[in-house]
């Protein structure tokens, strides 16, 4: 009995240090090549800025979640974000610096005070480390941000009395302190020392250091080398064109030999091609895309980096899903609409061929590796259903399962079935996480149903989730996102639908469409009817003008003014772009809910108002239905 037990326990601490400790050796620098043991180290893969954070940019997403994870949220986005990237064939990936205090108190910041840090958001960066051994992807960990965006290099600076980040000897000293915390850590989750964890790829002393700091740099790195000579460092700075290149490697040799990686990008805005940079690190360090991507030329990238020395590429970005339900969303903060993408590609990001360019870095990421591509799996984790959103109406969310394209939404009159597919193939992008994901408006009033899903892509469907019910409507719901006119019962002819993706999509908070004015015309209208409307909720945007009116009508032809007191307004301030600032005009969200309609309403109309003004505002966003009988979409 004492052996078995005995035997138990070393296969326990056998598994746990292989968890903890999965990767046999530190990646190292030989010459222009990384180096995995004796092997060339070779990568494409992906930026994860929001792996250990909130950084969607969009403040009112999910208000009730704060900036704060519990425990279950971190689990499950962080794992899912894994395993996604699992799928993709991800074996690096880049962190977009930690956060420090700015005195804003909208983040939860890493770095709360002189030589002062905040445990539960260094725990986040535990178990993403943790993680990177369990599904062997190392990770470039970059540090703090010149970019002033959930704390940065200036905050860093006021924290420690101020001056030049650069030059100030108690700012040096406090960065310094950093990275004595930092690779003195000893992970919650695994007990290995951060300076003794082989899923570091490298540090990086923080993201977009100006090109002049090479004597910072240089401190710097003979300070991290002393306390961690087993990582590598990639150097803060990014190239902009061969000039640029040249400068940096001829600093790097010069003054600064501990640098390992030297970095560059390929954004449209970004100069000389991955070959014509490659030329001028090629036999002196090795070289790695910290962030790319493009609209045009994208697969060209890719090629290059494959048939240069060039050690790596990385994908700006990847999101993750949600835990509260749904994908994540792409927009971010950018000034541009296509910063981030969700694996494995959706309906609503071909406008910047989402779907495609994740495919080209999961199969380049093969190649560069020189192995064969493997089929797609099905996706295999089970979809967490939620509750109803609505107590009166079936409006499902659930969490994802990685991997899955689309979803089945499966009814049943019994717990034990049969089940029937009532979604078809359900992509739920255009919904995202704060809206409902499916209705079901074929929905009997009284009768009672159970609910299940299923996640699906083209190599598989997933196990079935939890089972919802019984549910029993009270009435049917629709949920309009005005992609075109077919759930509407008719339009005015200078109501135009607008597809537009930048600056719209961060405006709209990616609410893909809506339905506007023509530019000088009148008020609009848009009907919606049904053989008897029960409620009706409006999102719409507005330039800081509340412009949309309600009516109905119980007979389809005549319509009057609602009751005073039944129609619900909310209305959010806009709030600028964290790159942008206001230059994109920011503008506010409205919200009209009439929770009960008056008896007997067959329809209601919408007004958008603003008639003759020369912007086209309001945007009618979306528009919920709760509805019994047939709903009606035509004349």
């Amino acid at each position: 009995m004492r052996t078995t037990f005995t035997y138990l326990i070393i296969c326990f601490f056998f598994a746990f240090w292989a968890k903890a400790d999965a990767f046999t050796h530190f990646i190292t620098r030989d010459g222009d090549q990384l180096k995995d043991g004796e092997k060339v180290f070779r990568f494409i893969s992906v930026n994860t800025p929001n792996i250990n954070g909130h950084y969607d940019g969009y403040k009112n997403t999910n208000p009730a979640s704060g900036y704060v994870y519990d425990p279950i949220e971190l689990s499950y986005e962080m794992e899912a974000h894994f395993k996604d990237m699992t799928q993709m064939g991800v074996t690096v990936i880049r962190t977009w610096g930690i956060t420090v205090a700015d005195g804003s108190g909208e983040f939860e910041a890493l770095v709360t005070g002189p030589d002062s840090y905040n445990e539960t958001a260094f725990r986040r960066i535990d178990k993403m480390l943790e993680l990177c051994n369990k599904y062997q992807i190392r990770v470039i960990l970059c540090l703090v941000k010149e970019n002033k965006y959930w704390g940065s290099t200036a905050s860093f600076s006021k924290l420690y009395g101020g001056g030049d980040y650069y030059a100030s000897p108690a700012v040096k000293d406090g960065f310094k302190d950093l990275l004595r915390v930092f690779t003195n850590r000893k992970n919650h989750f695994t007990g290995v020392s951060y300076k003794n964890d082989k899923a570091i790829l490298a540090w990086e002393f923080g993201n977009e250091v100006p090109n002049s700091k090479g004597a910072w740099i240089a401190e710097m790195a003979d300070f991290l080398k002393g306390i961690d000579p087993k990582h590598l460092i990639a150097d803060p700075r990014r190239a902009n064109g061969v000039q640029q290149m040249q400068e940096i490697v001829n600093d790097v040799l010069v003054r600064s030999d501990k640098i390992d990686i030297v970095k560059t990008r390929q954004y449209p805005n970004y100069r000389n091609t991955v070959t014509e940079l490659w030329n001028e690190c090629k036999g002196k360090r090795p070289m790695i895309i910290d962030e790319f991507q493009r609209l045009d030329g994208f697969e060209e990238v890719l090629q290059q980096v494959c048939n240069t020395g060039t050690s790596g590429a990385l994908l700006w970005s990847l999101m993750k899903p949600q835990y509260n339900g749904g994908i994540g969303s792409h927009a971010l903060f950018h000034a541009y609409s296509w910063g981030g993408s969700r694996w494995p590609g959706f309906d609503s990001g071909d406008y910047f061929r989402e779907r495609e360019n994740l495919m080209l870095i999961r199969s380049y990421g093969y190649k560069i590796r020189g192995e064969h591509v493997p089929p797609l799996p099905a996706p295999t984790d089970v979809p967490y259903l939620y509750p109803s959103v609505r107590s009166d109406a079936v409006a499902l969310k659930w969490r994802c399962s990685p991997g899955a394209r689309y979803y089945y939404v499966e009814r049943s009159a019994s717990l034990k079935g049969p089940w029937q597919n009532i979604s078809g193939d359900l992509d739920i992008s255009y919904h995202l996480y704060f809206y409902p994901l499916f209705t079901d408006t074929s929905a009997v009033q009284g009768k009672s149903y159970y609910y299940r899903i299923k996640g699906k892509n083209e190599s598989g469907v997933s196990p079935a989730s939890n089972v919802l019910g019984p549910v029993t409507p009270i009435t049917r719901m629709v949920m309009d996102n005005l992609k075109d006119y077919s759930l509407s019962y008719s339009h005015s002819e200078n109501l135009r639908i607008s597809a537009e993706t930048w600056p719209r999509l961060r405006q709209t908070e990616e609410d893909f469409f809506q339905a506007e004015r023509v530019a000088g015309s009148g008020s609009g209208e848009l009907v919606y009817r049904a053989d008897a409307v029960k409620w009706v909720e409006v999102f719409a945007f507005s330039d800081k003008v509340d412009s949309v009116g309600l009516m109905y009508s119980t007979d389809g032809s005549t319509w009057k003014v609602l009751p005073e007191g039944v129609l619900v307004k909310s209305h959010r301030m806009a709030y600028p772009s964290q790159i942008s600032g206001n230059k994109d005009n920011p503008i506010d969200k409205y919200t009209y809910m009439v929770p009960v309609l008056p008896h007997g309403t067959v329809a209601v109309k919408i007004v958008t108002g603003n008639a003759q003004a020369e912007n086209t505002y309001p945007w009618i966003a979306r528009v919920h239905i709760g509805f019994n009988g047939s709903f009606n979409t035509s004349k």
